[in-house]
């Protein structure tokens, strides 16, 4: 039986509250088999940032070099040296919806058909931003681009053929702005690892993973408050079909041995007990990057309130009979240490 017309958009509204129904269509809506950023990132790891426009963090990229060894009686010496440095990052917003028609013949069925026409509605929105949200994620806007938030490999940078070391330097582009505001020509240590391999082997990729392994593990000879951003969370291993292919025939192959470090984990390859999550979204990345990431300090801020905002239905202007509803997000990544975020790639 219908409902009335004046009750459509209030059906509409309880109907949100209680979607998503499983299994009442086939999903279809997108081409990824997965969203990992969506999955790792906008469900586990978001981080509230409250006050003022832009998210804002303190890092000390060097200490004041004032020890030295010294003689009796000597003239003490006085230097001011400035060894902290601000990064920032300015919220950014996404949008997405969807409308009706309060003709549609879901409205004169009543009852379950108006769920399904709602809950179809609905879905696609969420497809669609989440969409939208794993190719942001893994994405870097260009430096005109002042409405795409940032991602991963946005923040953490591929060198140049050859390279092994802190060289993530500043993005093509952002040479002027850097990362957060922050120019790693001027602060060197504002870098991420990166290495260049050729193979998926022990004496290549394995044994450049075990050294980034030790070379970003920076402990602080001091214990002081630092502005971590998931202080309880875990590493991450991602790549794309490619190299998670390659590593697992190499496993079959040596029968389990890629050494100690790389190994099989719940039928799943692994580095140092962490298995790689293979990301659909890098498929098409020639070449064939894998990031380990420490969660610690690299999150998707969100400000409060905002995080998922779903709109009430409203009247379309010019269109009395249409109704939609928004959802409606601010968001931006933000990494508060590169020297713990590492990148491979096949850039020869």
């Amino acid at each position: 039986m219908g409902i009335q017309y004046s009750e459509l958009d209030d059906a509409v509204l309880l109907t949100q509250e209680n979607l998503i129904k499983k299994g009442a269509f086939l999903d279809m809506q997108t081409d990824l088999t997965e969203h990992v950023a969506v999955r790792e990132i906008w469900k586990g790891r978001k981080k509230a940032f409250e006050g003022g426009n832009d998210w804002r963090f303190d890092a000390q990229i060097d200490h004041n070099h004032s020890a030295k060894a010294v003689k009796m009686y000597e003239t003490d010496g006085s230097a001011m040296s400035d060894t902290m440095i601000k990064g920032y990052m300015q919220p950014r917003h996404v949008n997405a919806h969807y409308i009706y028609d309060k003709r549609e013949p879901a409205f004169q069925k009543g009852g379950k058909a108006i769920v399904d026409l709602v809950q179809t509605k609905y879905t696609g929105m969420m497809v669609s931003f989440y969409e939208l949200l794993e190719d942001m994620l893994w994405g870097s806007p260009a430096a005109s681009d002042d409405i795409t938030p940032h991602g991963i490999s946005f923040w953490i940078q591929k060198g140049t053929a050859g390279q092994e070391g802190f060289y993530g330097l500043d993005p093509s582009g952002y040479e002027a702005v850097g990362r957060a505001h922050i120019l790693s020509s001027a602060q060197p240590r504002w870098a991420n690892w990166f290495a260049d391999y050729a193979t998926i082997s022990k004496e290549d990729l394995v044994r450049k993973m075990r050294k980034a392994h030790r070379k970003t593990k920076f402990v602080s000879p001091l214990s002081h408050s630092q502005p971590d951003l998931n202080a309880d969370t875990k590493n991450g291993i991602y790549t794309n079909d490619a190299v998670i292919g390659l590593i697992e025939e190499e496993l079959e192959k040596q029968n389990m041995n890629l050494g100690t470090d790389i190994d099989s984990m719940g039928g799943r390859a692994a580095f140092k007990g962490k298995a790689f999550t293979y990301v659909p979204k890098i498929d098409d990345d020639t070449t064939n990057p894998l990031y380990m990431l420490d969660w610690r300090w690299i999150a998707l801020g969100t400000m409060p309130g905002w995080e998922n905002n779903l709109t009430a239905p409203y009247m379309v202007p010019n269109m009395h009979l249409v109704s939609r509803v928004d959802l409606d997000a601010t968001l931006e990544m933000i990494c508060t240490n590169l020297r713990r975020q590492s990148v491979f790639a096949q850039v020869v």
